[in-house]
């Protein structure tokens, strides 16, 4: 389970908890067994499942960064598809110069954003449509 399911699953038990809604049995059983092992002197987060490893981010600013870049490569994925395709038909340097320049929140600079669209653009779908004046 990766720290973002972890972190979830909290949220999602603390919800149930604070509405007073039946845990059901698997939640129930996580919960008592983290409080236990945390009363034995294990570390929270590693008995709560939200222990991050290396190189894996837990903070909200991190999650809003990967939704940002999320949606930022999906828009250059349409601004430089070609025009016939229903994209813009720019360079990857001009969508990404004009994402910056629109103030994208929260993501890199733009070299490290070229850099890590090779990574991403096979993969990158397109969930926009963009109008021409």
């Amino acid at each position: 389970m990766s720290v973002r399911e972890g972190q979830a699953r909290l949220k999602k038990i603390a919800g149930q908890i604070s509405e007073d809604t039946h845990l059901n049995s698997e939640d129930k059983e996580f919960l008592v067994k983290a409080l236990m092992k945390i009363s034995n002197g294990e570390d929270a987060e590693t008995a709560l499942a939200v222990k991050a490893k290396k190189g894996e981010r837990k903070s909200k600013n991190a999650k809003s960064i990967e939704w940002s870049k999320e949606l930022l490569f999906s828009w250059i994925a349409t601004a430089t598809a070609p025009e016939s395709e229903g994209g813009l038909g720019f360079s990857l340097k001009d969508a990404v110069s004009i994402a910056k320049e629109k103030g994208w929140p929260n993501v890199p600079s733009e070299q490290s954003l070229r850099r890590q669209w090779n990574d991403v653009r096979k993969d990158q779908g397109r969930f926009f449509k963009i109008k021409t004046d």
